[in-house]
């Protein structure tokens, strides 16, 4: 499929976002430029993916398209060089979760002035949202005249201990930021999409309940607090209760399900899916919808991407349910109040999603008291 842009800048080229990113664009066979100060893979086809050892010459690209697979804190430079851009008007920045490091959300503030300021469309890349899968399961709830969705099962886990796995000895944060705020984004998306807008679906008020379990890396002395790696929680927002787990404990199930319950048109239904690479799948009432498990969400990224600047056009997707800053400012908010709820032991009541804010800045209070790996 062609997509546009046709060049596609990937900075944190050779972590395991920015390399996924970087081979669905060789793929899509697009003109693509890669940045990190890491050593560069040896199966890299340098006649396909142009390498910049410059950072400044890096963000001078004429790339449309500039991936940001890197972490909150070392953001700001890659933000400050693109969005100060004289052709910022042509620019879509996406950038990786979660919004801001755990202990900064300050910057949540200072990321969505940058960009009100700037004509590039930023957008964050929560996978699933730009995946056909979540589009397909859209599609199917739309379909009914009278809707209401009761229950929501969300489970992202995966083994995040096990020594024998390289990628497990990349540093995160609390699961909370790291990887519950995935199941965050789709659930804002989806309740989003269905009542019209985020702030609509919220409108009933929300009541929060979490709990975790502490994380124990295979190498400790990265840390500089002891981080969670298992959330537990349930939501409650009017006559929907969704519950939701993340693991990255030792034995984790590889998995990304879904399951959404309700009753559409007097009729009961029930969708479960997953998400993960691989071995996607759908099935509606227990009928196999024979999605291909083996589409790349990557790619998918790309080409969604595509579609939407093409469909809605580029000032509709700073506005409404889209990845947007405002809203990945909400998905960075919901992870503050798990964090809390987890941390407090107890409950969190909201009347609505303007009553977020007032968590935002939980996390930053608290840091101080984490104990250190021994």
């Amino acid at each position: 499929m062609a997509i546009a842009p046709l060049r596609l800048a990937v900075a944190g080229a050779w972590g395991y976002i920015g390399r996924k990113v970087v081979d669905a664009g060789v793929a899509l066979g697009l003109e693509v430029w890669a940045f990190d100060p890491g050593p560069v893979p040896d199966d890299i086809d340098r006649r396909r993916v142009q390498i910049v050892d410059d950072e400044d010459a890096f963000y001078r690209l004429p790339a449309r398209l500039f991936h940001l697979a890197l972490h909150p804190q070392h953001r700001a430079s890659a933000f400050a060089k693109l969005l100060a851009r004289a052709d910022a008007n042509e620019l879509t920045v996406l950038c990786e979760k979660p919004m801001a490091a755990p202990d900064a959300p300050e910057e949540c503030a200072r990321i969505i002035a940058a960009c009100a300021q700037s004509p590039a469309l930023v957008l964050y890349d929560f996978v699933e949202l730009y995946d056909p899968l979540t589009h397909r399961i859209v599609e199917y709830l739309r379909g009914f005249d009278r809707l209401e969705v009761t229950r929501i099962v969300l489970q992202r886990s995966k083994d995040r201990e096990d020594p024998a796995r390289q990628r497990n000895y990349k540093s995160m944060v609390h699961i909370q930021y790291q990887e519950s705020v995935h199941c965050l984004a789709f659930l804002l998306n989806l309740m989003g999409r269905l009542a019209g807008s985020v702030a609509e679906a919220l409108a009933p008020g929300i009541r929060v309940c979490a709990s975790s379990r502490t994380y124990a890396p295979p190498n400790p002395e990265a840390y500089p607090y002891v981080v969670d790696g298992q959330c537990t929680w349930d939501i409650d927002c009017g006559p929907l209760a969704v519950h939701g787990c993340t693991d990255f404990t030792r034995g984790a199930e590889f998995t990304k399900r879904k399951v959404i319950c309700g009753v559409g048109d007097g009729q009961p239904f029930e969708l479960v899916a997953d998400h993960f690479e691989g071995r996607k799948h759908l099935k509606i009432n227990g009928v196999d919808q024979h999605y291909p498990a083996t589409a790349c969400s990557y790619r998918s990224i790309l080409t969604t991407l595509s579609e939407w600047a093409s469909g809605h056009g580029r000032e509709s997707l700073r506005e409404g349910v889209f990845p947007h800053p405002e809203f990945a400012r909400l998905t960075y908010q919901l992870s503050s109040v798990l964090w809390r709820s987890c941390f407090t032991a107890t409950p969190v009541q909201l009347a609505s999603a303007a009553a977020l804010t007032a968590y935002e800045a939980g996390f930053a209070a608290a840091a101080s008291q984490f104990p250190r790996y021994s």
